[in-house]
């Protein structure tokens, strides 16, 4: 049964130092009604650390649970996280993408039956990302674009500046198109509890980097679910750090989700 509005679950391997931004960025949410779920593929103890410092913090009740890493077993924790959860909405943030102090409360306020909603994110260029310190974050350099953002931007280092800019006014939403958008993101997204459930949670079968969240989200569209757009809203600013390379094998377990039209996976929550 559901106790709280939102459960945040938060993805994270090996990443202290963005996990320590995020944690700080959750500390100064306008809306409080939530739980976190960190669900860590394998970190040693320095994410440990991190994790039992913010809860020391924090009133909001937090989660953490841990695997053995073995590869890429992102669905498989997540699960996990999942079955213990206590949210009526789900949303999702992982461990290297600061939220904007309003993320929870856009995702809440934006629900609406028989949609998921998507956000986008900044992408924050490698050398302003090695400066930045859970001050900043304390101190609201991503209320709003702060110089050193914008000069990041003018030097061709950070990426869609213009996402840093919240703008809560559905009709200048409408009129700047920013009510359409055309997939999801797994930063950056939220699902009812109920329709994560329906389609089984994510599909353990998916082994290695890639391709897991867009799983879900077609999984999501068999079910019936439409797509809502929260650009202008949920901002969330990603912390740079090397790319990895996708796993081929898991672009074939997509193509055959996009024909067979299933909507409910077999190695999923239950």
């Amino acid at each position: 049964m559901a106790q709280f509005r939102a459960s945040i679950f938060i993805t994270t391997y090996e990443m202290p130092r963005h996990l320590s931004l995020v944690c700080a960025a959750l500390e100064r949410q306008t809306a409080q009604d939530f739980e976190v779920i960190f669900c860590d593929d394998g970190s040693g103890e320095e994410t440990a650390r991190v994790i039992r410092e913010f809860q020391a913090r924090v009133r909001i009740p937090v989660k953490y649970f841990w695997q053995e890493h073995q590869g890429f077993r992102k669905c498989r924790i997540l699960n996990q996280g999942v079955r213990e959860a206590h949210g009526s909405v789900f949303i999702f943030l992982d461990g290297d993408c600061v939220p904007h102090r309003d993320f929870v409360r856009d995702h809440l306020d934006q629900q609406e039956e028989g949609c998921y909603l998507a956000g986008r994110r900044v992408e924050v260029g490698p050398e302003l990302s090695s400066r930045l310190t859970e001050d900043h974050v304390r101190q609201g350099f991503f209320d709003r674009p702060q110089w050193p953002l914008i000069l990041s931007s003018l030097k061709g280092e950070t990426e869609f500046l213009h996402r840093a800019i919240r703008i809560p006014s559905s009709r200048l939403r409408r009129f700047l198109k920013m009510n359409r958008v055309v997939d999801m993101k797994g930063c950056n997204y939220s699902v009812s509890r109920e329709a994560l459930e329906a389609i089984n949670g994510f599909d353990e079968a998916y082994e290695g980097y890639g391709r897991e969240d867009t799983d879900v989200e077609i999984r999501l569209q068999n079910f019936g679910l439409k797509i809502k757009s929260m650009k202008g809203l949920a901002v969330q600013f990603h912390i740079w750090h090397p790319r990895r390379d996708f796993t081929p094998a898991n672009d074939s377990r997509l193509d055959d989700i996009k024909k067979n039209r299933h909507f409910r996976c077999e190695k999923g929550l239950y």
